[in-house]
């Protein structure tokens, strides 16, 4: 009696280790990789109140960001910032009175004042900020880091 009872246990051990790890398995199917980061406070609260707005989770945020970041070429902080010195000469000379440029959420589509590419509604893009009304212009992301 004894020895079947502990058959019993064996097998229920058994069928138990089978199903958890079939759990396991379907769980890591679902899920993609982990990344974890330590950023200060304040940072985070940003982030948070940012994926607020939005109405997204704050893993869909990062994602997008670390997805939009890694697009291209990864550019040490270096060349990044030598390169906007650059950029802001070649602005200079193909957009003389804007005065600075701001960082844009679009309210609607508009067109890219460099390469005409339509911008949707949504988007990010580059607002040159000038004296006058009329000298209305947007870049897209692209055109403001190339130019």
């Amino acid at each position: 009696m004894q020895d079947f009872a502990r058959q019993m246990r064996e097998l229920g051990r058994k069928q138990g280790r089978e199903m958890r790890d079939q759990a396991r398995s379907a769980a890591m199917k679902r899920k993609e990789e982990y990344l974890g980061a330590r950023v200060p406070k304040d940072l985070r609260e940003k982030v948070i109140a940012k994926a607020d707005s939005l109405g997204i989770p704050v893993s869909i945020l990062i994602r997008n960001i670390l997805e939009e970041a890694f697009n291209g070429q990864v550019v040490p902080r270096e060349i990044q910032e030598r390169r906007r010195g650059e950029t802001s000469v070649r602005l200079n000379v193909k957009f003389p009175d804007v005065i600075g440029w701001e960082r844009i959420t679009l309210n609607k589509d508009v067109a890219c004042s460099s390469c005409s590419k339509i911008l949707s509604a949504g988007g990010i893009a580059a607002w040159g900020v000038s004296g006058s009304r009329e000298d209305r212009v947007i870049l897209c992301e692209k055109c403001r880091e190339s130019a």
